[in-house]
């Protein structure tokens, strides 16, 4: 096996390595990270419910009250001419009475479980915004890691590397000087040149001094 095929075995093998811990870790925190976002969707409607149920308790005690009144607005009325009438409208107004003492009772424990479970929510959200904001944290520093750890880590390997690149680059060249990407210096052109060059230099320096002679 070349020295090439085998850095890159290394290599290979020792990220598959590396990536295959950062899956284990990363695997498991995300999974807690989506179980805690899932339990509070979770809570968040049963919340929504809460808040309905509660407003539903509190139309029903407002009717109950009503129904008091009008039961007792009636029993009043019918007192004179109808007393057992009015017996019944006392007692339908006892009913109304209990069931929306009842039932503020009802409320009252109901508010307290529901304002416990906002803050619960409220904690929790902070909770999941905390733990989203470590893993992503964590992610970008086991990434950085990831990639000094799977870099070779001593002088031979980097100087057998160097070596590689260098025998690499010689063979290119000769590859590219056969295929004719790289010209081939031309002796004969640079002399003419050169004399082309020192020739204008003096016809130019003739006429600068048949200038001044002409003064």
């Amino acid at each position: 096996m070349s020295l090439i095929k085998r850095l890159s075995t290394t290599f290979i093998a020792r990220l598959d390595g590396i990536v295959g811990e950062i899956e284990d870790h990363e695997a498991v925190v995300q999974t807690s990270i989506d179980e805690l976002r899932h339990k509070v969707a979770q809570s968040k409607a049963r919340f929504n419910q809460m808040q309905r149920e509660e407003t539903q308790l509190a139309q029903r005690i407002e009717t109950l009250e009503q129904d008091e009144s009008r039961w007792a607005a009636r029993a009043k009325a019918c007192a004179s001419d109808d007393p057992a009438k009015a017996l019944a409208c006392i007692e339908r107004r006892q009913r109304c009475r209990n069931e929306a003492q009842h039932l503020t009772q009802g409320l009252a424990s109901h508010r307290q479980a529901t304002e416990r479970l906002s803050r619960d929510i409220s904690n929790s959200e902070v909770r999941l915004q905390e733990l989203s904001n470590r893993h992503s944290i964590m992610r970008a520093r086991q990434s950085g890691t990831a990639a000094r750890a799977a870099a070779p880590d001593n002088e031979q390997s980097l100087r057998a590397l160097e070596t590689s690149f260098e025998r690499w680059d010689a063979r290119l060249s000769e590859q590219e000087l056969r295929l004719g990407d790289i010209g081939v210096h031309d002796s004969l052109d640079d002399t003419f040149s050169h004399d082309e060059h020192q020739a204008q230099l003096r016809a130019e320096l003739d006429e600068l001094l048949q200038q001044e002679q002409g003064k």
